[in-house]
């Protein structure tokens, strides 16, 4: 019984004593981090006031600040050790979730093996995000898992579930809204009701328990305008959270912004961005084009729409890149199962390793290291998955994925076969 528990958990009790062991060396420090902030939005909105006037630094949605009410009950110290659980449990439920969308997309039996060596492979590729998230108490891993749970859902035409987890994933982090225009590209009108309306509800819902008394229109109201307005209408007076040259900006704009001065030139700053932009969501848009007749893609779409809304983004720091969990755990399945484009499948695994997880600085010249950081190596390491995953959307034949219209109900929803060695 015990072998057997070990054979199939041991990598997750693994990567748990890893997380147990990092809270006491360093997150059990980080007093002035995320989850004292999440704690203040949550006192203001029981307060009655303004989230944007009575804590500046929280520019996150006030629906997030209404989820986190329960930590104004708790002592200081012991929030922080519940945040920790709880950002423990959403990395577990992410690379679950991650891995059953990876392996019931790719036919084909899964040996014990297999799936072990996606488990780890993909684990680590992951790790330096998902320590991130730990490092600075961010709530990446509190969103994701109704992302991912929504894609899930959509793959298994469970509709309403899917536009619901999708915008409880969008009120809680603005960046999922860009499912929106996709399930109507998709045709999935039900979904995109469902989306609608739980994101409105979700959205108000703060206002309609706990409306603030110093502003007029709510706090949903006031955070778009003060927050979401600025970062579209670009004004610089108006954008203090993600103007100019920062270096823990791993976005377009960040990218950008280190190579043209924002406020000197602000309308060449405007041109280069937008049409770096536009050129990037055009050829995401032709890779939906090809993928288009075959549903069974939906989580490939979904990782290609995780990593258009890291680059699009006003601000994407590196704990943001924990939604690459998906990405990694669909190119680790692809090559696990690739019988016709591995060697660019294994290149790209480098390349993405190299780029995301990183190169020890102490095994390369100073100079690479120098040119890779100037160059932002994590968003160059994002970006050359979408030429393994485009693939897979142009030829999804090299898997054996089927993309005939009389089999989308089952190529979407199909089991998946695991094969498993006698004790």
């Amino acid at each position: 019984m015990g072998r057997h528990i070990l054979q199939r958990h041991g990598l997750w009790i693994g990567w748990t004593i890893v997380a147990i062991i990092y809270f006491w060396r360093r997150y059990s420090h980080s007093i002035d981090a995320g989850a004292k902030l999440y704690r203040e939005g949550a006192e203001c909105l029981l307060q009655h006031v303004s989230i944007v006037k009575c804590s500046l630094p929280f520019t996150y949605p006030p629906f997030f600040a209404f989820t986190m009410l329960p930590a104004t009950a708790l002592p200081y110290w012991l929030w922080v050790m519940v945040w920790y659980v709880v950002t423990i449990i959403g990395a577990i439920v992410c690379c679950k979730i991650a891995e059953r969308l990876a392996v019931s997309l790719f036919p084909g039996e899964w040996s014990e093996q297999d799936l072990n060596w996606l488990r780890f492979l993909a684990g680590l590729f992951s790790l330096r995000f998902i320590l991130a998230v730990f490092e600075d108490q961010a709530f990446d891993l509190f969103s994701l898992p109704f992302l991912l749970y929504g894609l899930l859902a959509l793959t298994q035409r469970m509709d309403i579930r899917a536009g619901a987890a999708l915008a409880i994933a969008a009120a809680l982090k603005v960046t999922p809204l860009i499912f929106l225009p996709y399930l109507i590209f998709r045709r999935r009108f039900v979904a995109t009701a469902a989306f609608t309306v739980a994101l409105l509800v979700a959205s108000f819902l703060p206002d309609l328990v706990l409306r603030p008394h110093d502003v007029p229109h709510g706090n949903f109201v006031d955070w778009f305008n003060h927050v979401v307005a600025p970062s579209v209408g670009e004004g610089l007076d108006k954008n203090p959270f993600w103007s100019g040259n920062n270096p823990y900006n791993l976005s377009f704009r960040g990218l950008i912004a280190q190579h043209i001065d924002e406020s000197a030139q602000h309308a060449q700053f405007i041109l280069v961005l937008r049409t770096v932009q536009l050129v990037f969501i055009a050829l995401i848009g032709v890779l939906f084009l090809f993928a288009y007749r075959c549903p069974a893609l939906i989580p490939v779409e979904g990782a290609l729409l995780i990593i258009a809304a890291l680059m699009l983004s006003p601000m994407t720091g590196r704990g943001h890149f924990v939604g690459l969990v998906l990405p990694f755990f669909l190119l680790v399945a692809a090559y696990l199962k690739d019988h016709h484009t591995r060697r660019l499948g294994f290149v790209i695994l480098v390349l993405t390793f190299a780029g995301t997880t990183g190169i020890p600085r102490d095994i390369v010249p100073k100079a690479i290291t120098a040119v890779t950081g100037d160059l932002s190596n994590i968003m160059f390491g994002t970006l050359v998955e979408i030429i393994y995953l485009a693939v897979i959307m142009i030829r999804p034949e090299y898997w054996n994925i089927r993309c005939g219209q009389d089999d989308r109900r089952n190529a979407v929803a199909r089991p998946v076969a695991v094969a498993h060695r006698p004790d």
